[in-house]
């Protein structure tokens, strides 16, 4: 009796430890995925990086940085249906995750969807705002929901988020040049040329341009 149950317990044992192999497999195979894409990234080879995300979801569906990684790599190929499809998936999973709602609201603004832009730009800053706004993108959050008030005419919408986006980051010229075509467009001239000028201080080409036009 004593030999049958010594038997059975190194067979319980072995199989728990080829159970255990197993389970260690499928977990270290979507992250060594996810690895190889992140290179492919660094490298340039975009193609293969989607590919290589694609397969680590698809394995296991929960590792959040595949999503990034496969929103930086989607932007260098244009495949932006396929991004699209990954970062709805993404919302269902990482609930009130303020970062995959401004990579939607990027897709659909480059549509020229900018009613959902705007949909997902305010989900991403309201998820912001409980989650912590010290995150480096939440300044485009702003930024780029007041760039699509710009595109629909509705100027005056813009402003406030302009001011936020300048709150969070002091040194990007392009909010200065936007919030200035805002100002001009809701008649505050001195404003608008004020920013200009400030933006043209910082590279911005464009705003050059708009000072020697309308601010002499």
């Amino acid at each position: 009796m004593k030999k049958i149950s010594l038997f059975l317990l190194s067979f319980i044992t072995a199989g728990q430890i080829s159970l255990a192999q197993t389970d260690l497999s499928s977990f270290n195979e979507p992250i060594e995925l996810l690895n190889q894409a992140n290179e492919d990234i660094e490298n340039g080879n975009y193609e293969h990086a989607v590919q290589k995300l694609i397969a680590s979801i698809r394995l296991n569906p929960k590792i959040r940085e595949a999503y990034q990684s496969l929103n930086s790599a989607c932007s260098h190929t244009n495949q932006n249906s396929i991004l699209k499809s990954y970062l709805q998936k993404a919302k269902t999973i990482f609930q009130e995750d303020d970062e995959f709602c401004y990579y939607l609201g990027n897709i659909y603004q480059h549509e020229n969807n900018y009613s959902k832009a705007i949909q997902e730009y305010s989900l991403a800053i309201k998820y912001a705002q409980k989650n912590g706004e010290d995150y480096e993108l939440v300044y485009a959050y702003y930024q780029n929901r007041a760039s699509c008030y710009l595109k629909i005419n509705e100027f005056s919408k813009a402003i406030p988020d302009f001011n936020y986006a300048l709150k969070l980051n002091q040194e990007n010229g392009s909010i200065y040049a936007n919030r200035g075509i805002a100002y001009y467009k809701t008649g505050k001239k001195t404003e608008a040329c004020q920013d200009w000028r400030k933006a043209s201080k910082m590279g911005i080409g464009t705003a050059s341009v708009y000072v020697r036009r309308y601010c002499r």
